[in-house]
């Protein structure tokens, strides 16, 4: 075997050991980067859905305390136009973030269930305020209150979880899930799916 033979695999190693360790070292960065990006992304997207959370309350309680009989909110005299427009804001908001889970994340159907649950949970006191009426969620063991935390709850736990997978969802997936979030059919089945996430019912 000559020198040349001999040094030629030692040669070829060096050669391509720089680029292989760059290439190597470029994708464990980008690696952590997206997954830097997507606990930001998570961060944010969870301290805003906090403060939705807070904005309802004190929207509900606001106009709890503005109520004096029953007269719905027709007009911006009214004092309770404030309160209608904040909780239709919160909808709004809670609408977008909705939208963006839906394109950042491949959502189980039980994860859709419960966003689309704390969807139709946050137009309780728009509802209220439009009837006129306070909300009438005076006990802790108010079914629907309960159902309210319960999803709140968990869509709070889903925003602070790692995603499974850092495959994104196309748009078609997108859309499909966003249409599946807002379906008309949580409506009536809100409640239900806050039971089924109770530690009570997993019990029972």
């Amino acid at each position: 075997m000559s020198i040349f033979e001999s040094l030629g695999v030692p040669l070829l190693t060096v050669a391509v050991t720089p680029d292989g360790g760059w290439l190597v070292t470029t994708r464990v960065t980008d690696h952590w980067d997206q997954i830097r990006k997507n606990r930001d992304t998570d961060q944010t997207a969870a301290g805003e859905f906090q403060r939705l959370y807070g904005e309802f309350v004190a929207v509900w309680k606001t106009w709890n305390a503005l109520t004096s009989g029953h007269t719905p909110v027709s007009s911006s005299e009214h004092p309770g136009w404030g309160c209608l427009e904040r909780a239709t804001a919160a909808e709004g908001a809670i609408e977008a973030l909705l939208a963006n889970l839906a394109a950042e994340r491949v959502l189980t159907g039980a994860e859709v269930d419960v966003l689309g649950g704390v969807r139709q949970a946050f137009k309780a006191v728009r509802r209220a305020i439009q009837r006129g009426e306070p909300l009438d969620w005076r006990s802790s063991e108010i079914q629907p209150y309960v159902a309210f935390k319960s999803l709140a709850s968990a869509v709070s736990v889903l925003l602070g979880t790692a995603t499974r997978t850092r495959r994104r969802p196309s748009a078609a997936m997108a859309a499909h899930t966003f249409r599946e979030i807002t379906h008309n059919r949580h409506e009536v089945t809100w409640i239900e799916t806050a039971r089924g996430i109770s530690p009570r019912s997993r019990q029972s």
